[in-house]
């Protein structure tokens, strides 16, 4: 495992950002000095050697200078610590000078890997002695390759073809990776104006338990269709989109130990492709955008970073990676009404607002209730998400205010981006007090939420059978410095044969036009032949929880 070059900048540079920051800046006399001895650890005798630190952050101005020094935090933080992932002697001669202190949580994150890879061929191999029960809905004994995860979606498919659709995202890779997920519900290839739940793995390249427990969910509701009545009722009222890997190049390198701790993408330049392996070298391991800073809600803001060697770096622009454009498109062609993005770790389920200067949103009692809810099942804490720390254009900042659905962040496992895999049974099922329940059940609960017609809209009416329905809204999403970028939710559906639909949508008015005072906003309607002729057009303005009747005379008589 080779140090990331970024290690190399200029301490003086970074404590700059910590003299900025205002109240709780001011740096005791060891800013002059080296670590004293009671604190040094065996990473100060080499710099090649990466640990986990649990520093003290004890209030809001001391968790806003770590946040400055462009460290890379590892998702974990409480009242008062928050986990540093520390490369060499220079992060902790730097957080020293900044005045912080701290404990070793883990003292060699790559020594850790190898005995990883120990306990995961030791449960393999008692798995196959049935020393323990392969508990997993596939049967899966390791972590998966990115070629296993693109392997098992489409062997699903073919599996399950009335149940499953193999879906490739709209763009590829910086790498030329397709990105894939799945599409799961009855009759999944007809259009049924079914609300979707939409649940992601591995925006984060090294958080591998991610993409396990979003494909394993797909095993579980297909393999369960038609036994477990829960799952039945789930796949006949909804659609389920599962994209266990939004980050392939990361996670490909991240997987197959080019550099394990990788977190970002693979944009070594802003604008331009990579070259062929410039990604993996040593020289490049710390490049890259955060795909979860690079989305255009409140883009630019705290907790994201405009150095490109940090871990949060935003990117040059809003939406400017392909990871992000294809969740963008994905979610604006769907009409999502419920969304989880798995990550690694802390235990928590997040919900918005992501940072601390921001109001509640208009939905706190709905949205609290649900991530309650879920968190009850899985034993994590349920909070808004900067109660970890302060986050701005992630996908929750810009899926829910851009379209009104529900969406999560779920934070797995105490303790490490990848443990061994014997936990990942232990994640997903429960364990202890939570045994039986886990995050299988926070999902099904997640779902059951998205065909609950109290937390989306709906919309009903007549019109000619095969007639072509289009919702769409067109509108600015305003990035933190103010820019306004368009934005399109753009979706179909196929009016059924007996000439009556029922549409299951997100409301009309986005919650940030709500939380703003700007009144309200409406879907445009149209009616069209398969060709693309438009025959009707009508303006729907729905709430959350309501429905509307949307007759389409005028179509039905020129159709």
């Amino acid at each position: 495992m080779f140090r990331p070059a970024r290690w190399t900048r200029l301490v003086p540079l970074a404590l700059a950002a910590v003299l900025a920051v205002g109240a709780g800046s001011q740096l005791p006399a060891a800013v002059q000095a080296s670590a004293p001895p009671d604190r040094k650890s065996v990473a100060e005798q080499n710099d090649e050697l990466i640990q986990l630190l649990r520093v003290n952050t004890p209030t809001q101005p001391d968790r806003k200078r770590l946040t400055s020094l462009d460290l890379d935090l590892a998702e974990s933080a409480g009242p008062t610590y928050t986990d540093v992932v520390a490369y060499g002697k220079s992060d902790l001669r730097l957080l020293t000078l900044a005045g912080f202190t701290w404990s070793v949580l883990e003292d060699d994150l790559e020594g850790a890997d190898r005995q990883r890879e120990k306990d995961d061929a030791a449960y393999a191999k008692a798995v196959r002695n049935k020393s323990i029960l392969a508990t997993l809905p596939s049967g899966r004994t390791s972590y998966r390759q990115l070629a296993d995860f693109n392997n098992d979606l489409a062997s699903l498919a073919q599996q399950y073809p009335t149940k499953a659709k193999l879906i490739t995202l709209k763009e590829k890779s910086l790498e030329g990776r397709s990105v894939q997920g799945l599409e799961i519900s009855h009759n999944v290839g007809v259009s049924s104006g079914k609300p979707v739940f939409l649940s992601m793995g591995l925006h984060h390249a090294r958080e591998w338990p991610s993409g396990e427990l979003t494909i394993e969910f797909a095993y579980d509701l297909l393999k369960n269709d038609g036994v477990d009545t829960r799952i039945t009722n789930i796949l006949e009222k909804s659609k389920v989109i599962v994209v266990p890997v939004v980050n392939p190049d990361g996670f490909n390198l991240s997987r197959t130990l080019g550099y394990e701790m990788k977190r970002k993408n693979c944009r070594i330049t802003n604008g331009q492709i990579p070259t062929a392996g410039q990604c993996a070298q040593s020289s490049n391991q710390s490049r890259g955008v955060d795909p979860n800073r690079n989305y255009s809600g409140f883009w630019g803001g705290p907790g994201a970073s405009t150095s490109t060697t940090s871990e949060t770096y935003r990117g040059p622009g809003a939406f400017s990676e392909p990871e992000t454009r294809n969740i963008q498109a994905l979610v604006s062609a769907h009409q999502v009404t419920t969304l989880i993005t798995n990550h690694t770790y802390s235990n928590l389920v997040l919900r918005e607002p992501g940072y601390a200067a921001a109001a509640n949103t208009p939905d706190e009692t709905v949205y609290k209730s649900l991530g309650d809810q879920m968190a009850a099942q899985n034993g994590y804490t349920s909070q808004k998400a900067y109660q970890l720390y302060d986050t701005t254009g992630t996908t929750e900042d810009w899926s829910y205010y851009a379209t009104g659905g529900l969406g999560f962040t779920f934070e797995h496992g105490a303790s490490s981006f990848h443990p061994a895999f014997s936990n990942i049974p232990n994640y997903y099922f429960g364990s202890g007090s939570t045994a039986g329940k886990g995050n299988r059940e926070a999902y099904l609960i997640a779902a059951e939420s998205t065909i609950n017609p109290a937390r989306h809209s709906v919309v009903t009416g007549t019109g000619p059978a095969g007639a072509v329905l289009r919702l769409k809204k067109s509108f600015t999403t305003k990035t933190w410095n103010g820019t306004l970028l368009p934005d399109v939710l753009e979706t179909t559906m196929t009016v059924p044969a007996g000439g009556t639909y029922t549409w299951h949508t997100n409301q009309s008015t986005r919650p940030i036009t709500i939380q703003n005072g700007g009144g309200t906003e409406s879907w445009t309607l149209t009616c069209e032949r398969p060709t693309g002729q438009v025959l009707e057009t009508r303006s729907v303005t729905v709430a959350r929880g309501g429905s509307v009747t949307a007759n389409l005379t005028a179509c039905s008589t020129a159709f």
